[in-house]
Formats: C-alpha cells, sequence, structure tokens
C-alpha cells in the first residue's frame, strides 16, 4: 500500500468503488485524507456499509468544497448517472484524475529513484508487462508490476526507499484520467479500432493512447512499434521531446528478426530460438520487450535464455488440455478481431469459438487469415452479425447461442477430422452480454471443457 502523503489533510471524492477506487481510499486515508466515497451500484453500495463504511451521495454536496475527484476508469461519464457532478468539477476546474495519478504524483513528491515502465496498447499489453517482468526478475532485479493488469492496482504497490522498478499496464480510459504522467520509459504497442462507443472517434482514441508521452522530456525513452500501420503513420506526424525506440518484426529466411532503431542506430536481433515465448505470445511481444531492456542498458545476451521460461498469461492462448485429436486452446482475452489475429496465425485446422459484444468493424479486418478455419461456432449478441461476415468468406459456421452449446458442437465435429486439430475460443468481442469480464468467460471454457472431455473419456471405459 502507497500512503499518499502529498494529499494530506485535503478532501477528496472518490466516485467507483471498484479495485482501483477502494485501493484509492485506503491510500488516501493512511496518507491523512479527508476521503468522501461513492458508487451508482446498489450492490456495491450495500457491500461498502455492511464494511463499516459511510458513503457520500454526490446529489448532497457541492464538488467546491474537494481538493480532487478521483474517478474510476471504468466510468463513462457521458452514460454516468452522476454526469452533472462530474461535469460541475470540470466546469470548476477540480482536478479529475486516476489511481494512476495518485501514484505518479506520490513518487514525484517524495523524489524516489524508482524506475516507472508504462505501456499501452489495443493489444499485446499485459503479455508485454509480464514478460519484461518475468526476466527482470530473473535477472534478480527489484520489479513490480500492475495498473491494468491482473487484481493488483498501482496504490497497491510497495514504494520503499529502495531503487524499484514499476511496469505499469495503461488502459485508454486511465491515460485519459492521468493527464501528468511522466515515466522514464512509455511504450506504445500498436492501435488498432476499439473503446469507439467510449471515446467518439477513431482520432480521439489515437490521441489518447501518444499521451503517454505528452510530458516525456530528453531525459525519458519512448518506444513504438512500426508494425501497426496507425502507429507508423502518427510517428511521422508527431514531435517527441523524449530519445525515440521504434521497433519492427521482420522474418530472414526462418529467422524472425526483432529490429531496433534509436537514434538512427540499427540493432537487429535473432529471436527464432525464443520458440516457446513465440507459442505463448506474438513476437511483436517478443521485441518489445527487448526494446525496453535494450533502453534500460541491460544486454540481450544477458537474459534471452530467460524467454524459454515464460509461460504466458491465463486466457491468452492458454493450452488447455488434449483429447483425441484435439488440442483445446483459451484465448478468451481476446476481446476484439485484431488480438484474434495472432491465433489464428499461430494454429492450424482450427475450429473457432467466437463471438459476444461486438466491437467497431467485427471481423472484418481479419478475413485475411481465415486460411486454417475448418468451421466457426458463433455465441452471444453478436451471432448474426459475424455470421454475414463468415459468410461472406466462405466459412461454414453454426449459431451455438452459448458458449457450452459451442463446445460441445466443436468437439463434436473435430472429432471426425483425421488430422490434429483445435478447438480455439477467440472470441474476438467483449464479454459484457453474457459475463461480467473476460476472466469469467474464460474460465467458463475451461470448466467447460474439462468436463466435457472428462464424461466423454468416462463414458469410453464403461463401453
Amino acid at each position: 500500500m502507497v500512503p499518499l502523503t502529498h494529499r494530506k489533510n485535503q478532501k477528496i471524492f472518490v466516485l467507483g468503488l471498484g479495485l482501483s477506487g477502494n485501493s484509492a481510499i485506503r491510500a488516501l486515508e493512511k496518507g491523512g485524507s479527508i476521503v468522501s466515497a461513492w458508487d451508482d451500484d446498489d450492490l456495491v453500495r450495500n457491500n461498502y456499509i455492511e464494511s463499516g463504511r459511510n458513503l457520500t451521495n454526490p446529489k448532497d454536496i457541492s464538488i467546491e468544497d474537494f481538493n480532487a475527484l478521483i474517478l474510476s476508469p471504468g466510468i463513462d461519464i457521458k452514460k454516468s448517472l452522476q454526469r452533472d457532478f462530474i461535469c460541475d468539477a470540470r466546469k470548476k476546474k477540480i482536478p479529475i484524475i486516476s489511481d494512476i495519478q495518485l501514484f505518479m504524483d506520490e513518487v514525484s513528491h517524495r523524489g524516489s529513484e524508482n524506475k516507472i515502465i508504462m505501456l499501452t496498447g489495443t493489444n499485446g499489453k499485459s503479455t508485454t508487462a509480464m514478460m519484461i517482468y518475468h526476466i527482470l526478475k530473473k535477472l534478480g532485479k527489484k520489479v513490480q508490476v500492475g495498473g491494468n493488469i491482473g487484481t493488483r492496482g498501482v496504490l497497491d504497490f510497495d514504494l520503499s526507499n529502495e531503487a524499484i522498478t514499476f511496469i505499469i499496464e495503461l488502459s485508454s480510459y486511465q491515460i485519459e484520467l492521468s493527464p501528468n504522467i511522466k515515466p522514464d520509459i512509455a511504450m506504445l504497442l500498436n492501435i488498432s479500432p476499439d473503446h469507439l462507443d467510449r471515446h467518439g472517434s477513431m482520432r480521439k482514441y489515437i490521441n489518447i493512447k501518444f499521451d503517454i508521452f505528452k510530458q516525456q522530456d530528453k531525459n525519458d525513452i519512448s518506444i513504438i512499434s512500426l508494425d501497426s500501420d496507425i502507429t507508423s503513420d502518427e510517428i511521422k506526424k508527431r514531435h517527441f521531446k523524449s530519445n525515440l525506440i521504434s521497433y519492427r518484426n521482420d522474418v530472414m529466411g526462418e529467422s524472425e528478426i526483432a529490429e531496433l532503431n534509436f537514434n538512427g542506430e540499427v540493432i537487429k536481433f535473432d529471436i527464432h530460438s525464443q520458440s516457446n515465448a513465440c507459442l505463448v505470445s506474438h513476437p511483436s511481444n517478443i521485441t518489445a520487450c527487448i526494446a525496453c531492456l535494450h533502453a534500460m542498458g541491460i544486454d540481450f545476451e544477458s537474459y534471452q535464455l530467460h524467454f524459454d521460461s515464460f509461460r504466458g498469461l491465463n486466457h491468452r492462448t492458454e493450452f488447455i488440455q488434449k483429447y483425441k485429436n484435439i488440442q483445446y486452446i483459451n484465448d478468451s482475452k481476446a476481446t476484439n478481431a485484431d488480438a484474434t489475429k495472432q491465433a489464428l496465425t499461430s494454429y492450424k485446422n482450427i475450429y473457432w469459438i467466437l463471438g459476444g459484444k461486438e466491437k467497431y468493424g467485427g471481423i472484418s479486418g481479419i478475413t485475411g487469415y481465415f486460411s486454417q478455419i475448418k468451421k466457426a461456432y458463433l455465441i452471444g449478441e453478436s451471432a448474426v452479425s459475424l455470421g454475414k461476415t463468415l459468410s461472406n468468406s466462405k466459412i461454414d459456421y453454426e449459431n451455438c447461442l452459448t458458449l457450452r452449446n459451442a463446445v460441445k458442437k466443436s468437439t463434436d465435429d473435430a472429432e471426425k477430422s483425421r488430422s490434429e486439430v483445435t478447438v480455439l475460443f477467440s472470441p474476438s468481442c467483449a464479454s459484457f452480454d453474457q459475463y461480467k469480464n473476460f476472466e469469467e468467460r474464460g474460465m467458463e471454457f475451461v470448466a467447460i471443457v474439462r468436463k466435457l472431455v472428462k464424461e466423454r473419456n468416462e463414458n469410453k471405459q464403461i463401453n
């Protein structure tokens, strides 16, 4: 826990009592702030009250009485019941910030020698963050990871006096609420259409992502991928006050090449030998990791063997088990089409389960990667729309409605093949039509698969 001493004796209002909101309350109170809080969800409020805490309805107070408004990044201001309250804070120039900004302000206040690495992008953030964390730990470095990843918020870090490297994954929502972040190393992995219902336009989404570099200066390093068309185009239009490292991936024969460009010097690394890491992540994640470690002055030779022990993330091209000729892959974290692209290029003879709450553009942008799909199985509210794209691409599909039906039907079809095949659950959609989040969705897939395989193995023994 990070006591937020820079806000001592200040009155702070926290709106939204999820992970970031609750950790902000604890950190603010530990630092001596006077905190008021609210959440629009009845169940969340009841749980908060039952824990012995008091709530303050925004309708009963004036925002002018507070020094700052801490807003949960999950709150869409346009749709919030507290829209007037938030807009009033903005009108009266009350800072509206996130837990990320609170953490960075505390680091600045203490003048600590910690190194801050922040990374963002539409896809690959969590995998890259955990890969960097994994290698730094293997090298014996003091390192912590958090932010928009797992269940650890940045205010749950241990901000001690010793030098620590903090790796912080940021969503566009968090960047938007963190106007004064200044990381030592800032990374932008890629940009493709996402969250446009929240941000309103692709241009605004792009600008928010690039805001991760906004406060950097000549002492900092910016790392940007050239493999994404949007980032490659944007980098030509923008001026950076920091030192810039661009990177891209290339193929030379059977070798996968990671190429960095740092101050005009081109440096190449052969990452073909990192075969295990390539199975659980995209090669561009490996190259991003190499770029970050290069920015830290760490030689490739000192850590390249550690890629082999990286096991990837739960719900991201995660191998579940084998049954007969079928391997089951859980890629529930693929909440948009661009994220699914990696999986479609990693496996052969694919029986693809997809669907949910459709994102902008659906799966139309990845039709060029359908060559290994044997059949698709649709779930959720986007089934009709996704079915049209599949039909136009001459892909056989079936509307299964639920994940349980999709697993059963895909297994039935896959069993008939004489080849080694993959049942791939890579939804290409958000989970919110049927599930609380992609983790819950992924866990249900795993449970369904294991139960189905167990039952079929038992039936086989009986027969």
